[in-house]
Formats: C-alpha cells, structure tokens, sequence
C-alpha cells in the first residue's frame, strides 16, 4: 500500500463530498465553484434543468471511493469493506457538523461577522399597491455563531432577489423604498421569524407577488451587509 496513493485518495473522496452535498448555508461548495467560473449549476436555469454539481460530485466521489478502497484492502481489508458506512455517515451530517464547525469558528466574533443569513429558506411575498403603498411579509432566518447578542436593522432588496431584469415590474421593485426592521438575535441561536416590512414604491405598479432566495441587507452597528450568495 502507497501511502502517498491513500493519502490522495482520501483526499478527493472528502473533497468530493464537500464539494456535492450541503453545508451549514444550505448550499454546496460546488455550487459557489461553479458560479466563481461563470458555469450555471443547473442547465438551464436555477432550481431547474438537471443539477451539474451532482453530476460532477458524484463522479469525484465513485473516483475518490474506489481509490482509497483499492488502497485499503491492501492492508486494512476489514476497513476497506466498511468504508461505506463511514462515507455513509460523512454525508448524512456534513450539513450538521459544518453548522456546529462555525460555533466555534466564530465564537469570539462580533457584531456582523458573527451573522449568517440562510437565503435558500427566505421568501416574500409583495403588495404593491396603484398608489404606491408597499407592503412585504418574508419569512427570514439568520444565525448568531458568536457568544455575544446581536441587534441587526434588516430588510429585502426585491429587486435584487428578482432575476429578471430591464421590465416593469423590476423597475417598480427597484422603487421600492423599505423600512428597515431591527431583530435581536441571541448568541449562538437561530432565529427565524415572520417579518412585516412597509414602504413606497415611486414607480408603482399595482402586483402582488411571491420571491424566494431573497437578498438581504443587515445593519450591525454601522456596518451595512448585503446578504446575495447568488446560489440556488
């Protein structure tokens, strides 16, 4: 058994699965991969089309698994044999240990760097009305991975988190003018709640409608986040 061989089989199987399956965010590494090199992880359009991530994923990880198992049967042919289960185990709670992983990363953060926004569980739906008046009600979480509270101002960007651009209704989310709504979120907790967001559109046009994946902006003493992780 080559131990250089093993040590790099190991490697692209655990690479495969971070690179496939979910993390604490809800989203995977090869998702944000794909993205960083202007490659669409879906072939058409986003939550449609067959998934590329799985597809490029799942061959790293039969080439990852076969490799260390063929490397492995050498010596640890017992081992070998229960591979499976371990890989198994690794992809079943690699969303959970990934959130557990940033307690501690994060543990002595402050203010907005302790902050993280799940986008892939936000939605809102829009009111907006002939003469302007907006209403929004969206359904946000967001995390506190520090020991410390944080009082975050937080409200949608509509238009950001509508993808299609240059029509009317974008221009008119565009006008869009929110009140920001403060949440306290404790330390080390999620926090997930029904908020209720009012404001004026200057260019009104009277639709009501539903966004999911929805853009965030959060304001942590004076320092203003847009949360867009631009994934699916």
């Amino acid at each position: 058994m080559s131990r250089t061989r093993l040590v790099f089989s190991g490697a692209l199987l655990l690479f495969a699965i971070i690179f496939t399956f979910k993390h604490h965010l809800g989203f995977s590494v090869g998702d944000s991969l794909l993205l960083s090199i202007g490659i669409s992880p879906y072939t058409t359009s986003y939550l449609s089309g067959v998934h590329i991530t799985i597809f490029f994923g799942l061959g790293m990880l039969a080439c990852g698994y076969y490799l260390t198992r063929k490397e492995m049967m050498i010596e640890f042919p017992i081992l070998a044999r229960r591979l499976w289960i371990a890989v198994l185990v690794v992809i079943i709670s690699y969303s959970y240990v990934t959130d557990k992983v940033m307690y501690v990363v994060k543990w002595g953060a402050g203010g907005m760097n302790g902050i993280a926004y799940m986008q892939n569980n936000s939605s809102c739906v829009y009111d907006v009305s002939s003469n302007g008046q907006t209403l929004v009600i969206c359904e946000l979480t967001l995390k506190n991975y520090s020991s410390s509270p944080v009082v975050a101002m937080v409200k949608p960007d509509l238009a950001g988190s509508y993808h299609n651009e240059d029509d009317p209704l974008s221009n008119s989310l565009r006008s869009v003018q929110l009140k920001a709504i403060p949440i306290q979120i404790e330390p080390r907790t999620t926090y997930t709640g029904k908020l209720e967001f009012s404001g004026v559109a200057e260019c009104p046009l009277q639709v009501r409608g539903r966004l999911n994946d929805v853009v965030l902006n959060v304001a942590v003493d004076g320092t203003n986040t847009s949360f867009d992780y631009n994934v699916p």
